[in-house]
């Protein structure tokens, strides 16, 4: 979590909106003004403010009138966008700053030379949500996408504008191990002058080791020894606060604070080990969605969804199928959740794997993702994809650039990808721990969870032979369930079913000393495109949309929460379960 002691301007509220089916807006200089406009509220997609935009895919205006002091005018004017859903282009008083393609990570823009101090000013934003096989992620039509949940539009994270001295923090990043050790490098932006100052803070407040060091270059790299220092962990997730500033003699320039853990994530002996120690991952796969506000879910909502977690006995969550929110990680951080990052691409195929400019796409893509995550400590490894086709030499060679990339940007993690071709995937091999997603039992032998599971069974077995020295995580497995439908005999959609389905499964995984732990596909239900496979929803949670629970949830917190020994059932010692 990164705080910035700047002079900001929340922009969140109601904005003007005004569709563009026809792609007319920006030749008729719409970025001057629209011409017309009905209200939408910011951060939120665009598509169930209004039952007429529910499948609006297209392009669309938002427009934002605001105020800007005039002591600001010796500083830099940023204007940050957390997320906008899926091609942005910004104007503020009719003048251009820029353009940015995806829709999971944060950008800016420098609107020095175009902001009015101590006038109004004007921002406009056209989106372009149109749905291509060259997006990441790839689809064609609203209700045919290559991925499983609702192609949403829109600006649905927060927006502000941010002020900052000549000189200022542009980027930091973190590494700090369980033993103490600190590795802090800072990018300087602007003018390369004055004074950074160091200190470390416990939870309490109290100094704990500080630094000084002339400015000398745009990078400053320093390292330390932080002594008496507890590991992060999810049992104990104190974070510490790493306070950097710039002074220019006697005058502070610029102010961040990050709030980190310490802990060490590896790989080793076929072991996935955080400080050391074995640890055995239990969680679910989320999605980002809730009614009206879709993309963007409130931060009450997301508190209720960490304590209803914690409540199951979870420890952990596969940001499933793209970086979240920072709110999302920053929650994430504090209640002590293990999370594998995933980047936006999913169900990519041959065309994608053949093509060099998706790939250098992806790449950028993945390098926004993991500049704005890197310092968490929540974040024990990157995922660099989900369910590619990739039985093909092409798709190997894909995930292994995408894997040295990653790599290089942080060597401090491991790295996966969730397969859905098992043995078949040619990719397995490049990544440190093999991640499977298995629907045996739902999507396969239907209805007939001892043939599924059986399956299943086999099919670990299988990957575990040809990769004896990897650790297996189970990515997902699940099954559906209409709220308040019930069977007996379970059947399929029935609340029972599913609880029968993620027992039957669990009892199976328990047996399995390979196995690194397993995530329940998903917590919670969310919107998908219309097909006849789905009832407009992705059933699959343990609750609701709206968080209700189901008997699966129930079920569940006995799994989760059960008392066990401290040595797996095959003799993998794991700390608690």
């Amino acid at each position: 979590m990164r705080i910035y002691y700047r002079p900001r301007l929340n922009l969140d509220g109601v904005w003007w909106f005004k569709l563009d089916p026809e792609d007319v807006g920006e030749n008729k200089k719409w970025f001057e003004g629209l011409p017309s406009s009905e209200d939408i509220y910011v951060p939120s997609s665009w598509n169930e403010q209004n039952p007429s935009w529910e499948s609006y895919m297209g392009v669309a205006w938002y427009e934002r009138r605001f105020f800007v002091p005039a002591e600001f005018r010796k500083m830099i004017p940023w204007i940050v966008f957390e997320g906008v859903n899926y091609r942005a282009k910004v104007w503020v008083n009719g003048a251009f700053l820029g353009g940015h393609e995806g829709g999971f990570t944060s950008f800016k823009f420098n609107a020095e030379g175009s902001i009015r101090f101590g006038e109004e000013n004007a921002l406009v934003v056209r989106v372009d949500d149109e749905l291509t096989p060259h997006n990441i992620p790839p689809g064609e039509s609203m209700n045919k996408t290559y991925f499983d949940f609702f192609h949403y539009g829109g600006i649905y994270r927060p927006v502000y504008l941010e002020f900052t001295k000549t000189t200022f923090i542009d980027d930091l990043k973190v590494v700090a191990d369980h033993r103490g050790h600190l590795d802090v490098e800072v990018e300087v932006g602007g003018e390369v002058l004055g004074e950074l100052a160091f200190k470390l803070l416990s939870p309490d407040g109290v100094e704990m080791m500080s630094h000084r060091e002339e400015i000398k270059d745009r990078r400053v790299h320093v390292r330390a020894k932080a002594r008496g220092v507890k590991p992060w962990s999810p049992e104990n997730p104190v974070l510490y606060k790493l306070r950097v500033k710039i002074h220019l003699g006697e005058d502070l320039i610029d102010w961040v604070d990050e709030h980190i853990g310490f802990r060490t994530v590896e790989v080793k002996g076929g072991k996935l080990l955080l400080n050391g120690k074995p640890v055995f991952l239990k969680g679910f796969g989320r999605h980002e969605d809730f009614p009206v506000t879709g993309k963007y879910v409130p931060g009450a909502v997301l508190i209720r969804d960490f304590n209803l977690m914690k409540s199951l006995g979870a420890n952990s969550f596969r940001t499933t199928h793209y970086p979240y929110s920072r709110l999302h990680m920053d929650l994430a951080d504090r209640y002590g959740f293990l999370v594998i990052l995933e980047a936006p691409l999913v169900g990519l195929r041959d065309v994608h794997f053949k093509d060099e400019k998706y790939l250098e796409k992806a790449k950028k893509v993945i390098e926004e993702m993991v500049r704005e995550h890197r310092n968490r400590p929540s974040v024990i490894m990157y995922s660099v994809a989900n369910e590619p086709l990739s039985s093909t030499d092409n798709a190997r060679g894909f995930i292994e650039e995408l894997y040295n990339h990653v790599r290089q940007l942080d060597p401090t993690r491991p790295i996966t990808f969730a397969s859905m071709l098992h043995a078949k995937d040619k990719a397995l091999g490049v990544v440190d721990v093999i991640s499977l997603n298995l629907y045996f039992g739902w999507y396969s032998h239907h209805g007939n969870l001892d043939a599924g599971v059986k399956e299943a069974d086999e099919t670990l077995e299988e990957v575990h032979k040809m990769y004896p020295g990897k650790p297996i995580l189970v990515t997902e497995f699940g099954a559906g369930a209409i709220n308040g439908l019930h069977s007996d005999p379970p059947e399929m959609w029935s609340e029972e079913y599913q609880a029968e389905f993620l027992r039957s499964y669990i009892k199976m995984f328990k047996q399995k000393s390979f196995l690194t732990g397993f995530h329940i596909w998903c917590f919670a239900d969310f919107k998908t495109p219309q097909s006849h496979f789905r009832t407009v929803l992705n059933r699959k949670g343990l609750f609701t949309r709206i968080r209700e629970p189901k008997l699966a949830a129930h079920a569940i917190r006995r799994e989760y929460s059960e008392k066990r020994s401290d040595v797996h059932p095959q003799g993998l010692k794991r700390g608690r379960l």
